[in-house]
């Protein structure tokens, strides 16, 4: 079909824009360009006061891409924005929420390590937003408007969430700013139909208050029931603005897809045809978390559908037999026994499954579209380990050709890609892999009506093919339309089945509700989550206490096989260890908090020895003593900035960042002084020795005041939290507005300021110039930061924990030598409870999450 044939199908009067309203939202002739991709191709768009503004489009027509413009975290190629009068070439995230735009992302733009509360606030502009001690009665407060379909506790973490619960925290924050445009990309894909009415009844009372809106949906019935007026976009161009009341929603589909969709063939014609056979798939008194003795069975040929409220046992049986989650019980693929203990055994067994969440569980990120696709069949494609490139990619050319995958090249990364293409990419990778049954859960949330189809069609074509299938889908006439039988779960069992007549989107609903009894199914809880139990396990400060309980059971150990543990000479040398160690994990948490990690701190110790051996050689005035601590200062600010500038600016992996700075400060530091030289100030050296020969080493409690201090500033003041965002997601902090590069310069440029304090403890202690002092410390450092709980890729940590670990490491060594063990032993006890530690952390963790949700 012909883009004029397309219009013809639209009246007339559906194309005149209506007058009246004050324009808040103008994108004038904008423009981008992606590699092999004109993603936008000068798009102007007109938003006014007081409307709800629908675009709708195919996966990749540019729809995201162009409000991405409009909320700054997308950079146009040409083109302006313009926002309640405010005008820009080159708008940011900042700017366009301070001037009183919204959005919600397709993907929610939250931080999985931060609260809800910490999320909600730390995006508002500065207006709106509460004070850091006021932030979680402020967001139970915004929150409370979905109090009849989602009940969540602010001071939960994110990561914690289930998908919809996630949408309701970013709409609530969106809404909460009362802006004057608000942009709602794909809101309503993981909501429930109670939490939609919700976000519908919200939604107008924000037009009514003057408000705009700008609605993307693939679901077209929405968008008739709640639009003014609908724009169009195809292959990024406007094809044009319309009045809704006066285009049928067949009128819509005619311009987003501009062509005719063929009619599916009905059920009873395929069943008639044989193309459904015997049984293929069998599940027999199967039970695990949610779900108890749970039978059925799945033809050859057959597409089976899972109904029910959310939370009734449908999903987690679903993601139990594709080996997700753990199920005991009875499960036959053609006749023979299929464990389910794993993914990769269910995958043996000849059960594949689509995932929900693509984002997280299905893509890899940075993989080409090939490498994603034949990531389950590589040993079909291998012979003796090695991969046939002309046979994988001849495979995989043929499954996207079959499943009209659009993309210049599948060698380009998936992440370019538009949800509906990733997704049949994630088919290929089901065909591919030859699989018998297909576990697909909402196999087409967040695709477009077209790309909807073409996988309607693939699954059908798959069932011909001899497959079973397996469908989850909230929508009950996705389920009428696709499905043979409909089997609907009520409290974790099968209380119903629908065939035949008995098949249609009115029974399916019906039966749903009917079986669960009670509306409150529907409702969005995170009370699990909010438990005295997991909040312990979940608090950044617990990894202290396991290792105060080691530490402490070690000093008995110690204390009762030698009488010369409990004494002051032994205590005189352990504690200034601890505070020389301490300020070394202080420095290395500060960068592991933004994700990064600094293999220089040992070597930059060393090199400001090395500085101070001639800024604070013998015999200086105390101003000279000032000046001299000063350069040495300015050294370690001079080396975190390099640190950065490599990091951050030069997009270097900070692993190899960090090594090329460790050998350039060891090869000056020996070059400067190749042998011990240079005497520190004695009085110098007595002074700062003083401070550790104390019964508690001043030192060592500065060190744990800082931590103290840290460690507050972490969760109470904005900076921490900036500080823990950027770490927890990089992109996400971007797109809400944080400046990632400068609070990671604050990070390396702290790491090497509190390497200052342990230079000159270690001065004190060699009252030399010594260019290797440092060099043990940087693996210690890490260890002490891991075993105080912190995650290795960011947002996560405990200044506490590091300075207990620290002193656990410490407890360790002496307490070697005190049993007369030899030397090596300490090396396997810190290794060993180094793995326990990250094993025991993680376990817990992921117990917390996956029960929470």
């Amino acid at each position: 079909m012909t883009t004029q044939d397309v219009f013809a199908t639209v009246p007339d009067e559906a194309r005149q824009t209506p007058e009246g309203s004050d324009v808040v939202l103008h994108l004038n002739a904008v423009d981008k360009r992606y590699p092999g991709v004109h993603a936008l191709k000068g798009v102007s768009l007109e938003v006014r006061r007081g409307e709800i503004h629908a675009l709708v489009g195919e996966n990749g027509a540019g729809k995201s891409t162009l409000v991405g413009v409009a909320a700054g975290s997308v950079t146009a190629d040409s083109g302006s924005v313009v926002i309640g009068g405010e005008t820009t070439d080159s708008p940011t995230p900042d700017w366009c929420r301070e001037s009183g735009l919204a959005i919600v992302y397709q993907e929610p733009a939250l931080l999985p390590d931060l609260t809800v509360a910490e999320n909600m606030a730390l995006a508002m502009p500065a207006e709106h937003r509460p004070a850091v001690g006021e932030q979680v009665r402020w967001a139970r407060q915004v929150l409370s408007d979905w109090s009849t379909v989602a009940r969540i506790d602010p001071r939960i973490p994110v990561r914690e969430l289930r998908p919809d619960a996630r949408f309701v925290v970013e709409i609530s924050r969106a809404l909460a700013e009362d802006p004057k445009v608000l942009i709602l990309d794909e809101p309503t894909e993981h909501l429930l139909p109670p939490a939609v009415e919700e976000l519908f009844k919200l939604v107008n009372q924000h037009v009514e208050r003057g408000g705009a809106v700008v609605y993307i949906s693939h679901r077209l019935g929405e968008v008739k029931r709640i639009a003014d007026r609908v724009s169009v976009l195809r292959d990024g161009a406007l094809v044009g603005t319309f009045d809704a009341s006066t285009m049928s929603e067949q009128d819509v589909i005619n311009l987003v897809v501009g062509r005719e969709l063929e009619a599916p063939e009905p059920r009873s014609e395929r069943i008639a045809a044989g193309e459904v056979r015997g049984e293929l798939l069998t599940v027999k008194g199967f039970s695990g978390h949610e779900f108890h003795d749970v039978g059925f069975s799945v033809r050859a040929g057959e597409i089976v559908g899972f109904a029910g409220i959310e939370g009734q046992g449908q999903r987690e049986v679903l993601r139990a037999l594709a080996g997700l989650t753990d199920g005991s019980g009875t499960i036959e693929v053609g006749g023979r026994p299929v464990s389910t203990r794993s993914v990769a055994a269910a995958r043996r067994g000849g059960i594949s499954y689509l995932p929900q969440d693509r984002h997280n569980e299905g893509v890899f990120p940075g993989l080409s579209l090939r490498e994603n696709a034949a990531a389950s069949a590589l040993g079909s494609f291998s012979t003796l380990g090695f991969v046939s490139g002309g046979k994988e990619r001849k495979e995989v050319r043929g499954r996207f050709a079959g499943l009209r995958v659009k993309a210049p090249s599948s060698e380009v990364d998936i992440t370019t890609l538009s949800g509906g293409n990733q997704q049949k990419v994630m088919l290929s990778r089901v065909l591919i892999g030859g699989s018998q049954v297909l576990l697909a859960d909402e196999p087409t949330q967040g695709v477009d009506v077209g790309a909807r189809e073409e996988i309607y069609e693939f699954l059908r074509e798959a069932a011909a093919e001899g497959m079973s299938i397996i469908v989850l889908s909230s929508s009950a006439k996705e389920l009428e339309q696709l499905c043979d039988r409909v089997l609907v779960f009520s409290r974790g069992q099968v209380v119903a089945e629908l065939t035949d007549e008995s098949l249609h989107e009115h029974a399916i609903t019906q039966a749903a509700l009917t079986a669960s009894k009670s509306r409150a199914a529907a409702v969005i809880k995170t009370d699990k989550a909010s438990g005295p139990v997991r909040r312990i396990v979940r608090s950044d400060l617990t990894p202290s206490v396991v290792l105060g309980v080691a530490i402490i059971a070690l000093g008995f150990v110690a204390a009762a096989k030698s009488p010369f543990y409990l004494t002051d000479r032994n205590f005189s040398l352990f504690l200034p260890l601890v505070a020389i160690l301490a300020f070394f994990a202080l420095a290395q948490q500060l960068v592991m908090m933004v994700g990064g990690i600094d293999l220089s701190v040992g070597p930059l110790a060393g090199f400001l020895v090395v500085v101070g051996s001639f800024t604070l050689a013998a015999y200086r005035s105390t101003a000279g003593m000032i000046i001299g601590v000063a350069v040495v200062v300015l050294c370690a600010i001079a080396v975190g900035v390099v640190n950065w500038l490599l990091t951050s600016v030069a997009k270097i992996n900070a692993l190899i960042a960090t090594l090329v700075t460790f050998t350039a400060l060891q090869g000056l530091g020996l070059l400067l002084r190749p042998l011990p030289a240079g005497q520190i100030d004695p009085f110098f050296t007595a002074n700062v020795r003083a401070l550790l020969l104390t019964v508690i080493p001043l030192m060592l409690a500065i060190a744990v005041v800082v931590a103290i201090v840290l460690e507050v500033g972490l969760y109470r003041s904005r900076r921490g939290i900036m500080l823990r965002a950027v770490g927890s997601n990089v992109d996400t902090a971007r797109r809400v507005g944080l400046s990632p590069r400068w609070t990671t310069l604050a990070a390396y440029v702290g790491c090497s300021v509190l390497v200052v304090p342990a230079s000159l403890l270690l001065m004190a202690q060699a009252g030399t110039g010594n260019a290797t002092i440092g060099d043990s410390y940087t693996l210690a450092s890490i260890s002490a930061v891991v075993l105080g709980g912190a995650s290795i890729f960011g947002g996560r940590g405990s200044f506490v924990g590091a300075v207990m670990g620290a002193a656990l490491i410490v407890q360790i060594n002496t307490v070697v030598q005190f049993l007369g063990l030899d030397l090596y032993w300490q090396q396997w006890l810190l290794g060993g409870l180094t793995l326990a530690a990250v094993a025991f952390y993680s376990k817990a963790r992921t117990i917390v999450e996956r029960s929470a949700k």
